[in-house]
């Protein structure tokens, strides 16, 4: 029997070609977007599950008192968990290296191999990364020993070469350190949240970063191996006792500041781990999910609308079985079996398109998904494209099913008006959702048309940013600007520890604590500054004018010492007018005076509010010592000033490498996620309307094939073919016009939620829903059209005599 549906199912389907074309491009297109989507959410849940340990792995973060959570913690922390609390096995540090290693084998010629961690041996006890070569108890045991990463051992050595117990040669800012290879670990999956290129033994690090009482000082990140799962319940406790141990509070007093863990495996989507782009955000999750689902429910409508219509066509079908014999029952399982025979083959012709289509999707989305998965996932994805067949064909297979044999057979069949209603509404359905996806995506161009052209409060026009990353160049920037002002394609150098887009320091303090004459509205809070050391030449370089005061002079010995400028938010947070502020007393880790205020700018992404900004001269030193270069180039001379600075860099620091960022694009890739994002919506908006408007088209097809008579009538009467035209189409305009009075609400509730995320955003006005509501009514006017003018081109001879 079973082989009989079958046999009959795909008559069927080959008979009805343009009605199975419908449905089967729509089913294949929404299920190559499903596997795609699977593939993206399967790899994401897969972060760090693949260790031996992984229900036992917890990543520690802190709570400090001064506000927020981290990764970061403290480097005595390891040793306290091993020792005091029980549930707790072994624990590692990782984290505190460099960011760029240069290493070479010679003491020339060094190559840049990425990132270093220091980390400790229990690394290899608690995770699972495979040691290709070495003792994972020894490898990283003795100062300036180093575990290289597959990959640059193949930079660093020939195939065969022994490597371990070969010296390189590590240029670390100034100084040239001598390590040995101890080992050669796998390529850091790119799955897990533990990222390192290559491993340095933690004792190489000095004295001063591996202090035991150094509680107040954050830097690594500390892994810990739980002693059973069931332990992680019995942490919170005794985190608190311990941030109570090691932290003096006031007396009478309970210290706030403590610890916390999150399971390895929860780490890459939890809110404490920072991640670009669309990885590592339960959000992005929940958001490409339900649209994939969409485009899946849309297909299935078309399914269920073109079922229904051509209902009548199969009643005698219907008719004829239920005379014979057949049940109710199997009658529906003939009809569900088509829905479902179409489904399986859509989603297996989907799998060969979703992976032809594999690499543009990682270079959309900015992933790193992989095809190679487990045969379960494919199995569970058959299970699920079965159950879409299911769910597309229950309805019209008892709505099929249910037909009277005797009601057919006479032809008295009276099609009641809900499976029109069921029709209508699932067209306006449709173009809802594709209307509030159109609306959606021209509110993300437009946002980030306006974030892009939004005056920033500085000219960034060809300035470009150079790293000063170690000690000797920063301490040579003065002869270095001037070396690099003797170039014809330069017009103005300046430097600074901090430049516009990659202010990494806030200080935060109580106003009273910043000026005993400040006025600020709210003398408790503190104020978090963004402080820059900077010379004379910063504020002209960067075109940013003065409101009050004067810039800083390099003919005053006070203002390297004492002299600050401030921005007119900064004024602001302290109750003071520009003018106002001149002359105030003013301190961030030392006492001066404002001798400037200085117009508002951005120094991050326009979705934060503008921040107060302190300038100084003198450098504290706590402070790093590295910094950047700002040079604003002549148009025409962009290449050959870049060689010049280049050069000028390589006469002082030859292995460092030449990074360089113009401050327009620095500011351009902070968005970057916003425009893979409409990029996105654009692309989903398509699939979308592409597949609602196949199912329009079928429904007019049909509409058009059953009205033939009516049509060929109206025209022996004398109607014309735009009267023709309009009748056929007007109901299809309606449903659209209802369409889109459901999107106007919906897609401005969603919109306002996205674009609360900016601090500065467009003004949302009707204009953007007309024009979405405009193009909506083209696309569906042009896709029943082509039906309509051909019924009413019709000869009316060949229409009254159809059947």
């Amino acid at each position: 029997m079973i082989k009989n549906y079958i046999k009959i199912a795909i008559r069927n389907l080959v008979h009805h070609k343009s009605y199975s074309l419908i449905n089967l491009f729509g089913l294949t297109i929404s299920m190559a977007c499903c596997v795609l989507i699977a593939l993206y959410i399967n790899d994401e849940v897969s972060y760090d599950t693949f260790h031996e340990k992984s229900d036992r792995i917890i990543a520690v973060g802190s709570a400090p008192s001064f506000g927020g959570r981290m990764l970061s913690t403290p480097y005595p922390l390891a040793d306290a968990l091993v020792t005091e609390i029980p549930a707790v096995e072994k624990a590692v540090r990782v984290g505190g290296g460099t960011g760029r290693l240069l290493l070479s084998r010679n003491g020339n010629d060094y190559i840049n191999v990425g990132s270093g961690d220091y980390t400790e041996p229990a690394f290899f006890d608690v995770f699972s990364f495979e040691l290709l070569k070495g003792n994972p108890g020894q490898s990283l045991r003795d100062p300036n020993s180093i575990v290289l990463t597959q990959s640059a051992a193949n930079q660093l050595f020939r195939e065969g070469e022994e490597l371990l117990g070969q010296p390189l040669y590590w240029q670390k800012k100034d100084t040239l350190i001598t390590l040995e290879v101890t080992g050669v670990i796998e390529d850091a999956p790119h799955n897990t949240s533990v990222k390192y290129r290559s491993l340095i033994s933690y004792n190489t690090q000095a004295e001063r970063w591996r202090d035991p009482s150094a509680w107040k000082a954050f830097s690594p990140r500390t892994y810990a191996l739980l002693c059973s799962a069931e332990s992680l319940e019995t942490l919170p406790g005794q985190f608190k006792e311990l941030g109570q141990k090691y932290y003096e509070t006031k007396e009478g007093e309970q210290s706030t500041d403590t610890f916390f863990a999150i399971p390895i495996t929860g780490l890459h989507l939890s809110e404490i781990n920072s991640s670009d782009g669309f990885t590592g955000s339960r959000t992005y999750l929940y958001l490409f999910g339900s649209a994939v689902l969409l485009i899946l429910m849309i297909a299935c409508v078309n399914y269920i609308n073109l079922a229904t219509a051509r209902a009548s066509l199969r009643a005698r079908e219907v008719g004829v079985r239920k005379v014979v014999g057949a049940v109710r029952r199997q009658i529906a399982t003939q009809f569900l079996g088509e829905s479902v025979l179409l489904a399986i083959v859509s989603y297996i012709i989907g799998v060969g398109i979703a992976q032809l289509a594999l690499p543009l999707f990682n270079d959309l989305f900015g992933t790193e998904v992989v095809w190679g998965v487990s045969l379960s996932f494919w199995l569970w994805l058959l299970l699920a494209a079965a159950g879409v067949g299911i769910l597309a064909g229950i309805y019209p297979a008892l709505y099929l099913s249910y037909f009277s044999p005797t009601a057919v057979l006479q032809d008295k069949l009276k099609q009641g008006p809900s499976g029109a209603w069921l029709r209508k509404t699932l067209v306006v359905g449709q173009f809802a959702m594709a209307i509030t996806l159109i609306i959606s995506a021209l509110v993300l161009y437009n946002q980030l048309d306006y974030v892009q052209d939004k005056d920033l409060g500085f000219n960034d026009e060809q300035v470009v940013s150079v790293g000063l990353p170690n000690d000797q160049l920063w301490r040579l920037r003065d002869v270095i600007r001037g070396n690099l002002l003797s170039s014809p394609g330069i017009q103005e150098v300046s430097v600074g520890n901090n430049v516009p887009g990659s202010f990494g320091i806030r200080l935060g303090n109580k106003p009273t604590d910043i000026s005993p004459q400040e006025e600020a509205a709210t003398p408790d809070e503190s104020i978090y500054f963004a402080p820059a050391v900077v010379d004379h030449h910063f504020l002209d370089l960067l075109d940013i004018d003065l409101l009050a005061g004067r810039n800083f002079s390099p003919n005053l010995s006070t203002d390297r010492e004492q002299a600050y400028i401030i921005n007119e938010k900064a004024a602001e947070k302290l109750g003071w007018s520009p003018k106002e502020a001149i002359g105030k007393s003013f301190g961030i880790r030392k006492e001066g005076r404002v001798i400037g205020v200085a117009e508002n700018f951005h120094i991050a992404s326009l979705r934060e509010e503008m921040e107060p900004v302190v300038l100084h001269m003198f450098e504290p030193s706590s402070w790093s010592s590295s910094g950047s270069i700002l040079a604003r180039l002549e148009p025409g001379e962009i290449e050959a000033a870049l060689n010049f600075i280049e050069t000028n860099l390589e006469e002082y620091a030859p292995h460092q490498p030449f990074e360089y960022q113009f401050l327009d694009e620095k500011f351009d890739t902070m968005y970057h996620t916003e425009r893979r994002l409409a990029n996105i919506v654009v692309l989903f908006t398509f699939i979308i309307i592409v597949i609602a408007c196949l199912g329009l088209y079928g429904l007019a097809a049909f509409s058009a094939e059953r009205r033939t008579k009516e049509i060929g009538i109206r025209k022996v009467l004398g109607a014309s073919v735009s009267g023709i035209v309009r009748l056929l189409s007007k109901d299809f305009l309606k449903l659209v016009l209802l369409g889109f009075m459901i999107a106007v609400p919906v897609s401005w509730y969603v919109i306002n939620r996205w674009l609360q995320r900016f601090a500065y955003k467009i003004e949302i006005g009707a204009g953007i829903f007309l024009l979405a509501g405009g193009a909506a009514v083209l696309i569906a006017l042009a896709t029943v059209s082509w039906q309509s003018i051909k019924a009413a081109l019709m000869n009316p001879v060949n229409s009254l005599r159809s059947e």
